[in-house]
């Protein structure tokens, strides 16, 4: 037996895509071994700890929770024992500044429509309407796009996916596809950022991007006993029962290739030899590393501020929405000029002191924009710009206070997902949607190149997203399949 075959498969990168990965493939019957840059596994999921408060400073909207628990049960597991799941209600809680009071959409599909009904009296029954047709669809989405990668133009051709594409107007945007259900500004601005879920933007045809929300009602939004990080924590200690090895503080900087083949993983301590390689680290940072062409333009990313608040900031809920009067304009700069909306952004808020995230009497406030990629965006000066209009929209709402006066401050832009995660230009999604697959999904879980090098992460198939990205690891090993 050579070296290369003792290795085995090295997994590069531990977050949420490598360890989804790194599972599948040891049930598989593979030695893995996975190298991570950073101290912990979990990527941009992984918590942190500051003075008391416990930060989910990544992905914090969680849905579709059986995605997670199948990964144990696909390893004889009971997923009860590893990470538990509270549903959430409300699913959020929307302050629209058209309005006096806030709304908050119920965790049951029928309670939210009934509550949109009482603002918007036509948009209730668009709702409704909605989520039916969409209960046709997701099966089939669930049985071909979430089921397995698609390779070849000829799998678009599955009469499932085109009994689901005929549900909705093929020649119509996302956005008119909105603006001809919904009347009302507030379910609009509600529905219009959902594209750049998966880097896409509202005048695409991105009708898949209706599922998101669907999910979130019909099937809930949820939160980890022990926070987010406690997702990825669970997959660790399940892969370290399978016996996946992990190797912490150890940075890939290349791959040494031979023919169509990958020998090695070149990390900053030395080679590591391969007989496969799933890389968790951004499919087009790896494609520099051979000298490919970069995209001509990348998709979305976030702009965060952490705070760790000395005082209960009464009326927010788990995921709170500010939707200033002019979001109409934030949409236009963020997706047709691709500028940092400033004034006119909508606002998330995540707050998770309720669920132990805080000390006692004290908030963590995470809030999040969705802004353009490219690093170059982010001066101090641009970054100081939000942060002072993100402060603004929350003094509107009575929650006044002095950041310098509380416990921390952090603050993540496209550089950070950048430079610490690997992510080309920041983008938490990849190329543009110009540069997608057959201009519709995500680029592939197989390299082009090399027959023993596959992808899983936000950049590739299924998207973006704690689920997607889960579903993304488990692509990459069916495409590897066992060891021979």
């Amino acid at each position: 037996m050579s070296q290369s075959d003792r290795h085995g498969l090295v997994i590069i990168g531990a977050g949420q895509g490598g360890l989804s990965a790194a599972i599948h493939a040891r049930l598989l019957g593979w030695e893995v071994t996975v190298i991570e840059a950073s101290e912990q596994a979990g990527g941009k999921a992984a918590s942190i700890a500051i003075d008391g408060y416990r930060l989910d400073p990544g992905p914090s909207i969680i849905i579709l929770p059986d995605i997670y628990r199948d990964v144990f049960r696909r390893a004889g597991r009971d997923p009860e024992d590893y990470v538990k799941f509270d549903r959430l209600d409300p699913v959020t809680r929307v302050f629209f500044e058209r309005l006096h009071e806030p709304i908050d959409l119920p965790a049951s599909a029928d309670d939210a429509v009934e509550a949109l009904s009482k603002h918007a009296r036509s948009d209730g029954p668009a709702l409704q309407r909605l989520l039916s047709t969409l209960d046709r669809v997701a099966p089939a989405i669930e049985r071909t796009v979430l089921a397995r990668p698609i390779e070849k133009w000829w799998h678009l051709a599955d009469p499932r996916l085109a009994r689901a594409a005929m549900a909705f107007d093929p020649q119509l945007t996302y956005k008119e596809l909105v603006d001809n259900m919904f009347s009302s500004p507030l379910l609009r601005s509600f529905f219009y950022g959902f594209p750049s879920y998966s880097g896409q933007t509202y005048d695409s045809k991105a009708a898949g991007a209706l599922l998101i929300p669907y999910f979130m009602f019909r099937h809930g939004v949820w939160f980890p006993e022990g926070g987010v990080g406690a997702i990825p924590r669970a997959f660790v200690r399940l892969a370290r029962e399978l016996g996946v090895k992990f190797l912490f503080k150890t940075r890939a900087v290349g791959l040494r290739t031979e023919g169509t083949r990958v020998a090695a993983v070149e990390t900053d301590d030395g080679e590591i030899p391969a007989s496969a390689v799933v890389s968790n680290l951004d499919r087009v940072t790896v494609g520099a590393m051979f000298g490919r062409p970069l995209p001509k333009r990348t998709s979305f990313s976030y702009l965060t501020f952490h705070w760790g608040v000395r005082d209960t900031l009464e009326g927010l809920a788990h995921h709170t929405l500010l939707v200033p009067e002019g979001f109409e304009k934030g949409f236009e700069d963020l997706y047709r000029r691709r500028q940092v909306p400033v004034g006119n952004e909508i606002v998330y808020l995540n707050d998770t002191s309720a669920s132990g995230g805080a000390p006692v009497g004290k908030t963590n406030l995470f809030a999040v924009l969705t802004v353009p990629a490219g690093k170059t965006l982010y001066s101090d000066r641009s970054v100081e710009e939000s942060r002072q209009s993100v402060l603004a929209h929350l003094s509107r709402r009575g929650w006044k206070f002095d950041p310098l006066d509380g416990d921390f401050e952090r603050v993540q832009t496209p550089v950070t997902f950048a430079e610490s995660h690997g992510n080309h230009e920041g983008s938490l999604y990849g190329p543009d949607e110009t540069e997608r697959l057959w201009g519709l999904l995500p680029l592939t879980n197989r390299d082009p190149e090399f027959k023993n090098l596959f992808y899983c992460g936000g950049s590739v198939q299924p998207g973006a997203g704690l689920p997607m990205v889960t579903l993304s690891g488990q692509f990459a090993a069916k495409l590897l399949g066992p060891p021979r």
